[in-house]
């Protein structure tokens, strides 16, 4: 019974994943309409209906795309095997998932970068370049905020040392998320007035479609993987499908979060943003050791 139930909680999360992302991305881009008094889109499953209808437009690939579909699956695969492990991390789990979660996310990344630098078109070099400055800052920034968080929580106590690095690297852990969730002011991987959609000019069809899911399961992903590890550190008495459903109902609460944020914020300058985050990490990163050394 122990297994069945098991086999029922990581099938039930999978769909969960698979089905929430553009959901989610509907409700916010209803919020977001709200909020700067739009109307928005008619529903918040329009999301969903954007790409069930680019997935049904026929399949044209530019010459120089050819090899961009086979690396699109690869992601989407990748983002599969991801979704898979962070549900099963709140049945066991190991420091060993966490980085090989971490390797996953980043290859998706870097898989979708590079299939941007197959086109010839110069708006999306130019698009995937500004997107890769800020890539390369946050995604050094990722790699160190899961590790101090993990390590902030399995080391909590009620000590005000221990409470002040947990509040450190959940700050850390928020802001890399938003970052890496592209919303503004670091939206710079389409940058749609300057660049026509800057990196993805060349999408479309199916392969935008696909496109656009990977990036809303990884945006998803991103959210759900501090909120995982810190339930499951804490190791909570509930059955697992009470924590499954706190994972995720905790993540919808943040993603919709960094949704308000969002419209409240500016597009940034590429130097500006840059600069911006390459001050905050080092300076965090600084002050959760120089409290650990205490």
């Amino acid at each position: 019974m122990a297994s069945l139930e098991i086999l029922l909680i990581l099938v039930v999360s999978m769909i969960l994943y698979i089905f929430l992302p553009p959901l989610l991305d509907g409700i916010e881009r209803k919020i977001k309409a709200k909020i700067q008094t739009r109307y928005g889109p008619p529903t918040i499953f329009q999301t969903w209906y954007d790409i069930l209808k680019l997935s049904s437009k026929e399949l044209k690939i530019p010459p120089t795309f050819q090899f961009s579909v086979f690396l699109l699956v690869l992601a989407f695969s990748i983002s599969i095997v991801t979704i898979y492990l962070l549900s099963y991390i709140i049945i066991s789990l190991d420091i060993y998932s966490i980085a090989l979660i971490i390797v996953l996310i980043l290859s998706i990344h870097s898989l979708i970068a590079f299939i941007s630098t197959l086109s010839s078109n110069p708006f999306s070099i130019i698009g995937i370049f500004r997107g890769l400055t800020i890539d390369i800052i946050n995604e050094m920034g990722f790699i160190a905020s899961i590790p101090l968080y993990y390590l902030s929580i399995k080391t909590l106590n009620l000590s005000i040392k221990s409470l002040l690095l947990l509040i450190l690297s959940t700050i850390f852990v928020f802001i890399v998320s938003y970052v890496a969730s592209k919303r503004l002011p670091y939206d710079l991987h389409e940058a749609e007035p300057e660049l026509a959609s800057g990196s993805i000019i060349e999408f479309s069809g199916p392969i935008l479609a696909l496109y656009l899911y990977i990036h809303l399961i990884d945006r998803y992903t991103i959210t759900v993987l501090p909120v995982a590890i810190g339930l499951s550190s804490i190791g909570l008495s509930t059955p697992l499908y009470i924590t499954m459903i706190l994972v995720h109902i905790i993540a919808i609460g943040i993603y919709l979060l960094f949704g308000v944020i969002a419209p409240l914020l500016g597009r940034s300058r590429i130097d500006i943003a840059v600069k911006t985050l390459m001050f905050i990490y080092p300076i965090i990163i600084t002050v959760w050791l120089v409290v650990k050394a205490l």
